[in-house]
């Protein structure tokens, strides 16, 4: 019983040795950008100088299987950024193997690549991790990282710098965004200022624009009536109705009066010829003439004083209009006042009144103008 457990025994411990050299040296990494993230980074599994594959998903924490009896050289880039290298020498005595190893952990930072820094200490690897006989496990090789350090020292030296002097530029840049932001957000509210006080302008142009229209309007209105008003004072007023007096009846002709006989005429006698006689009477006849009578004389006219002549004032005033010019003359003296206007529009017609009534041009000339007339005529 005790020989079977023993063999049982026997074969697991060889089988845990059998897997353990199967699976060889596991080893954990971390990858990391400073100042930046993993997109577009990559890491490039090198065996024995040829490239076995690439890495480029789940950077951020990754392991790997490394065969024993090989060298590994892991690259780790990004675009922009300086390239590191690490080699992983597994040789190792078997029984090293059959006992296994932890897993071995390590971690890789890439800063960004400056022109004038000097990066050719990156060439090489950075670090080597093989078999150390003395801890009968996998390190950093101590003696080639001394080798190196002063030249990564230096280097990180000088990349800490850039990466001051950059984030200083950085900080002045978006200073200078800010200013050119709020230069920029100050024109915005410039030229949006500009806008509304140019709307606005518009806007009140608009508005003079319209009243103006609608005065012109009224004023076109307040022509057209005026030229009505001036069309029904232009018309003539009706001729007066005459009213056409009665003749007179014609007075009757008296009847003509009846005749006289003569009673001097001769009278027929019988037996006598027939030629009619008549005996001369003798008498005087009444006069037919009637007495001349006395008549008083006529009184005499009395002697009326020659008539007086007022002065006229003459007083002739002229206005122009829009639409018209209008001359009035006042003929004023002790006893009458006449005013007489003379209306001339521009589109042509011409009239005349005296005292508010129509008159013709005639009128016009001889009553108004008559001092002017016998001013000419004189001369």
């Amino acid at each position: 019983m005790s020989s079977v457990r023993l063999l049982l025994s026997f074969m697991l411990l060889a089988l845990v040795t059998s897997v353990t050299a199967q699976h060889g040296f596991r080893i954990n990494g971390r990858f990391k950008i400073e100042a930046g993230d993993l997109r577009d980074a990559r890491v490039v599994v090198i065996k024995d100088g040829q490239e076995e594959r690439s890495l480029t998903d789940g950077l951020s924490r990754f392991d790997l299987m490394l065969d024993y009896g090989h060298k590994y050289v892991l690259e780790f880039r990004k675009e922009g950024y300086v390239t590191k290298k690490i080699l992983f020498n597994t040789d190792c005595p078997p029984a090293a193997q059959a006992n296994g190893f932890a897993p071995f952990e390590f971690a890789v930072s890439l800063f960004k690549q400056y022109d004038d820094v000097n990066i050719v200490v990156f060439n090489q690897p950075v670090g080597i991790i093989r078999y150390e006989a003395a801890l009968d496990d996998f390190d950093y090789d101590t003696d080639y990282t001394k080798s190196i350090q002063s030249q990564l020292d230096e280097a990180l030296a000088r990349t800490e710098e850039k990466e001051k002097e950059e984030e200083q530029r950085q900080k002045e840049a978006a200073k200078e965004a800010a200013r050119a932001q709020k230069q920029a957000e100050k024109e915005q509210e410039r030229l949006e200022k500009e806008r509304q006080e140019a709307e606005a302008r518009a806007a009140e142009e608009a508005r003079r624009a319209a009243e103006e229209a609608r005065a012109a309007e009224e004023k076109r209105k307040q022509e057209e009536a005026q030229a009505r008003a001036d069309q029904e004072q232009r018309r003539p007023d009706p001729a007066p109705v005459v009213k056409e007096e009665p003749k007179p009846r014609p007075k009757p002709v008296p009847p003509p009066p009846p005749a006289v006989r003569n009673e001097l005429m001769a009278k027929a006698t019988a037996g006598s010829d027939t030629r009619r006689s008549f005996q001369p009477r003798v008498g005087e006849e009444e006069s037919r003439m009637e007495e001349a009578q006395t008549r008083d004389p006529e009184p005499e006219q009395p002697v009326l004083p020659e008539a007086i002549v007022a002065d006229v004032v003459r007083t002739e005033d002229l206005a122009v209009e829009p639409n018209k010019v209008v001359t009035t003359i006042v003929l004023e003296s002790v006893m009458e006042r006449h005013e007489y206007k003379r209306i001339a529009h521009r589109w042509g017609g011409t009239f005349y009144f005296k005292d508010g009534a129509a008159i013709t041009q005639e009128i016009y000339e001889r009553e108004a103008l008559a001092d002017r007339l016998v001013q000419a005529g004189g001369r």
